[in-house]
């Protein structure tokens, strides 16, 4: 197949799903090319090759920490730029499949030109996320507001553009069926968030005799519902019998300042706070962590599935998951049998789900198996390839 990604951002340095996905497809024999915005100004312009994959950069300012608005305006620009690279180094070029994730959801006018120029080609939406409902969930705006109807209707061109949308989850599919019924059914499918399988290795057990060690590692967003988890790590620090439990969070985002003010005030003796640290470093902590802890903001309305679960998943790690009620993940997890799940917004529950983790630390190391045996199966970038190959196949 001749396959043309589109990224809203993209880095061969940086293990992501889509570097993953990419290079499975190129490992696969498949003419890969990849057109991808960047803040790194020293990339080459123009058509390049990195790692056999035809590569054409978009330099775009730098997105991290910039405001909504700034953001909305890079991403409204977007479309036309892929547009020009299109017109100007890809115009005598045929694809077999054109596959895009959101963000951003503002690719429906190069879709309209794709399906013009490419008239063969498929176009496949990779749905990471339901945008603007979300930021409508975490209070961004109101579906009042002239910014949600600008947005839905991109949303709703986006969808009328793609031949195919991959969802992450049969909850994703559940609600696009809900929520946009002019949607055809044969349109929707499963498309799991997959990643190109490490080998497993046995790490050697360093963990406390008696305390559990949890790890928080990633972005430091509203949608992680930062506030939350503190609140729960306040009152597992005032139980007596929780003296042993010690989080780490490592990671930046827009929550990061409220994580420091109330390290400031607090002075919690269970909660140590890193903006980042070097890979190396992040894996060792993460290797003799005995949980990996996820969050989602209890005010989400629409399903998500973080991929983050794909990182403990990978290296063995049983799974703390503080959970909203839209999402289907607290089903995957018990499915795999690779951790416990709480509802977001219940410091009970959050304070009882560490308690449970202490009780069935004799069985962690198992469920961590358990979920690394899972992910084998159903999480592996080949079956995301395997997909797409289906969708050009028809």
């Amino acid at each position: 197949m001749r396959i043309l990604f589109l990224f809203q951002i993209f880095d061969y340095k940086k293990s992501t799903i889509y570097l993953d996905l990419v290079r499975e497809c190129r490992d696969r024999g498949h003419m890969v090319t990849v057109i991808a915005g960047t803040s790194d100004m020293e990339l080459p312009d123009g058509v390049t090759e990195v790692e056999g994959i035809r590569t054409v950069y978009m330099k775009l300012p730098d997105q991290f920490g910039a405001g909504s608005v700034k953001k909305a305006l890079i991403q409204m620009s977007i479309p036309g730029r892929i547009r020009m690279i299109l017109k100007d180094g890809f115009k005598d070029e045929t694809f077999d499949v054109i596959a895009y994730p959101t963000p951003p959801i503002t690719l429906a006018p190069v879709l309209r030109y794709c399906a013009k120029r490419y008239k063969s080609a498929i176009r496949y939406l990779m749905l990471k996320d339901i945008f603007p409902q979300n930021a409508v969930d975490l209070g961004m705006f109101s579906k009042s507001s002239p910014i949600y109807k600008y947005y839905r209707r991109m949303e709703r061109q986006l969808y009328a553009y793609s031949d195919r949308i991959g969802c992450m989850s049969e909850a994703n599919i559940a609600y696009l069926k809900e929520h946009d019924p002019e949607i055809p059914n044969e349109k929707l499918e499963y498309f799991p968030n997959t990643v190109a399988l490490n080998e497993a290795v046995s790490m050697k057990d360093t963990r406390a005799a008696n305390g559990l060690r949890i790890v928080f590692g990633g972005n430091m967003g509203k949608p992680q519902d930062i506030g939350g988890l503190l609140k729960g790590i306040k009152t597992c620090g005032e139980q007596p019998d929780l003296d042993r439990v010690f989080f780490y969070f490592i990671g930046d985002g827009t929550e990061s300042r409220r994580i420091e003010e109330y390290i400031e005030r607090e002075k919690p003796v269970n909660l140590t706070y890193r903006h980042q640290l070097e890979r190396p470093e992040y894996e060792k902590l993460l290797a003799n962590a005995d949980v990996g802890m996820i969050s989602l903001s209890k005010d989400f309305t629409i399903p998500n599935f973080p991929s983050r679960i794909l990182s403990y998943m990978q290296i063995s790690k049983p799974v703390f998951a503080v959970l909203d009620e839209a999402t289907d993940m607290d089903e995957c997890i018990a499915e795999a049998g690779c951790g416990i799940s709480v509802r977001a917004g219940d410091t009970g529950a959050f304070v009882e789900g560490v308690r449970r983790l202490i009780q069935l630390k004799d069985k962690l190391p198992e469920m961590g198996a358990r979920g690394r045996r899972y992910l084998e199966r159903y999480f592996n970038v080949g079956v995301s390839v395997d997909i797409l190959e289906r969708a050009y196949r028809g």
